[in-house]
């Protein structure tokens, strides 16, 4: 689903290849689940990856018909094989309409095989890009091969997906089968200190959110929001507090602190998030990731595009990252629903205890492709 919430259904006759090295961990349990939940939906699929990987993804007879597998020599880290590698590659990409790199390696490589490739050949690459070193020159390399070939990119942590936030069309937080979280995120300071210290004052609503103190469509939505809530609830005041950093963070704390928004101070941000009556994600946060705020236990509006909120689950409400009003509308209820807040804060924990979204992630690629299948670019 778009951010707009239009639906890009993908063509029945797409054909999906997925590429990896010697890909392990995370990364490869996705990439093995979105091969059987693609096949399940109908679509011819192809996995390109080193022998040791193949053979692994235990395709049944029944959608064997629909499956290929191409070896490649491609280890987990770049070798004097990596030319042949994105050479086999580049002849099978007039075959395929969307390629799948899980690994920055396996992204690199699909990226190469673009080398000599008329444009009206190429397939869109999605690329799935785990953490990696900008110092070290050949991953370095690597990432900006992505950034120039890669038409979206799933990171699997938050500052990966802040690194391509400005060269890829679209870039997305990765969904992973068991997300990777700290299961000691501690609060250490009371509600009542934290409030008390912040200057919110005893029977005022408190909203939190780490979004990005920086210019994006979201953030002007969530201060719109905060400028108008009080207008919209005379009896109990709300307060806004922001915990996140960006360039806009020294003019937001000036020109919102007559409007009821407080930018607190750096530091303080889980202890901040867990005194909130409320908090909002989105898809652009900086400190605090889905899984932390899950962890805190707090009812929760996320922000942004439909599908990125699929990692909250039940647990969250979307709204569209330029709807105000539907923002508004999402937080007063919650603020007017004490039994809702409780069973949505639930809901978040349990996100982080017992998720095992796998059934979900084929199906939230496939959406994904279909938008990429749309783009423009080439």
């Amino acid at each position: 689903m778009s951010e707009s919430g239009e639906v890009h259904p993908l063509s029945a006759d797409t054909r999906i290849l997925h590429v990896l090295a010697e890909t392990t961990g995370p990364v490869v349990e996705v990439a093995k689940l979105a091969v059987l939940g693609h096949l399940r939906a109908g679509f011819k699929v192809a996995v390109a990856a080193h022998r040791s990987i193949l053979g692994t993804f235990g395709v049944p007879e029944e959608l064997a018909d629909n499956f290929r597998e191409i070896e490649l020599a491609a280890r987990r880290r770049f070798t004097l094989a990596d030319p042949n590698t994105a050479f086999t590659l580049h002849k099978y990409y007039q075959h395929v309409d969307i390629v799948h790199a899980h690994g920055l390696h396996a992204a690199t490589l699909a990226g190469l095989a673009f080398t000599g490739l008329p444009a009206k050949l190429h397939p869109k690459v999605v690329a799935t890009i785990e953490s990696f070193d900008a110092a070290n020159v050949i991953e370095k390399t690597g990432a900006e091969i992505v950034g120039r070939t890669a038409t979206a990119l799933l990171g699997t942590t938050e500052p990966v997906v802040d690194y391509f936030g400005e060269k890829v069309p679209v870039v997305e937080r990765a969904e992973l089968v068991h997300p990777d979280i700290d299961v000691d995120l501690t609060v250490r300071t009371p509600r009542a200190q934290v409030r008390r210290e912040l200057g919110v004052e005893e029977g005022t609503w408190m909203i939190a959110s780490p979004i990005a103190l920086r210019d994006h469509t979201a953030l002007a939505t969530v201060l719109d929001a905060a400028d108008q809530i009080n207008t919209q609830r005379p009896g109990r005041p709300v307060v806004t507090v922001l915990t996140g950093t960006g360039k806009d963070r020294s003019t937001i704390e000036s020109a919102f602190a007559d409007r009821n928004v407080i930018v607190a101070p750096a530091g303080d941000l889980v202890d901040v998030a867990a005194a909130a009556d409320v908090v909002i994600a989105s898809e652009t946060m900086t400190g605090l990731s889905h899984e932390d705020l899950m962890q805190l236990s707090k009812p929760a509006v996320f922000i942004g595009n439909p599908r990125r909120a699929g990692i909250w689950g039940a647990a969250a409400k979307a709204v569209d990252a330029d709807d105000t009003d539907a923002l508004l509308s999402e937080i007063n209820h919650l603020l007017d629903d004490p039994a809702g807040r409780g069973s949505q804060a639930v809901a978040a924990k349990k996100r982080v205890i017992d998720v095992n979204n796998g059934a979900e992630i084929s199906a939230t690629l496939l959406d994904l492709y279909a938008e990429v299948a749309e783009s423009s670019d080439s």
